[in-house]
């Protein structure tokens, strides 16, 4: 996915919204430094992927910090950890179990903070709202057919981990291996392998797998080969979030399903449907 007008402005929002959970006498320097990332660096022709990880480098410089995230992420694990009884139950209530565990995971997707909240606590007010929408868009049963072999799950945010643990259970019933792909380095809200072993997620999967980069989504120019060929060999991929849409929409790999909600228009608008719905979306 290509860089759009809109994203200067949101991009500009979150950098504010990182210097703030820092050191907001540094949220001037943040805007100049980011102001002067995208002179040198957007372009329409660039992935979008590309443009966001120079900016975040930037900003995470200039606060000198390699996770301004850390204590929203810990507490956005911890709220969903303690909503999990919930989520289960709704889960255990459903007839079209895997749905059900799709609609909770992608609920967990909301858990973006300068994107979608401010704060953890705002989650459990949307919670049951997703839940309510439904998947506007849903690819549920040609992923269903796709449900085989060996299954690369690509996590995006904390908290939503948390509820990714249902979708898993479900597609453990399918497939003979289940890989579980995080990223290398703190970026963003996005889990790291500290919090998978935080929440447990490490215990639903067969083996664990981080991309070993900073990097907003998941740049295949750059990941280790042996990222490359497990993502390439993979019988199915299950990507989370916008970020990993924005990373891997320009590339080959197929069969893959991205699970989201739409948190801005220029994703909206690639995926063919409105913002602020739910999304599984496959390409085979």
């Amino acid at each position: 996915m290509r860089p759009q007008p809109e994203c200067v402005a949101c991009i500009l929002r979150r950098a504010v919204f990182e210097a703030h959970l820092v050191d907001p006498s540094k949220a001037m320097d943040v805007v100049k430094g980011v102001l002067a990332t995208l002179c040198e660096k957007f372009d329409e022709n660039k992935p979008s992927i590309k443009v966001w990880t120079e900016v975040h480098r930037k900003v995470y410089d200039i606060l000198g910090t390699e996770d301004p995230y850390r204590k929203v992420k810990r507490k956005s694990n911890d709220i969903a950890i303690e909503m999990f009884p919930l989520a289960l139950e709704y889960y255990e209530k459903s007839e079209d179990k895997l749905r059900a565990a799709e609609i909770l995971s992608i609920a967990g997707n909301i858990l973006d903070f300068g994107v979608s909240i401010k704060n953890p606590e705002d989650f459990q007010e949307k919670f049951q709202k997703i839940l309510e929408e439904g998947i506007y868009h849903d690819d549920t049963d040609l992923l269903k057919k796709h449900l085989r072999g060996h299954v690369v799950y690509i996590t995006d945010n904390c908290g939503e981990i948390v509820f990714d643990k249902l979708l898993i259970r479900e597609i453990r019933k399918y497939v003979d291996k289940i890989t579980l792909l995080v990223r290398g380095k703190p970026i963003l809200s996005d889990a790291t392998l500290e919090d998978v072993y935080y929440v447990g997620l490490d215990k639903e999967v067969d083996e664990i797998k981080t991309t070993g980069i900073f990097a907003v989504g998941i740049d295949m120019d750059i990941v280790p080969e042996e990222i490359r060929s497990l993502l390439s060999s993979a019988d199915l991929i299950i990507a989370k979030g916008m970020g990993n849409y924005e990373s891997l929409s320009e590339t080959d790999l197929r069969p893959i399903a991205y699970l989201l909600h739409t948190k801005c228009d220029p994703v909206a608008r690639e995926i063919g449907v409105p913002r602020d719905v739910n999304v599984v979306k496959f390409y085979g």
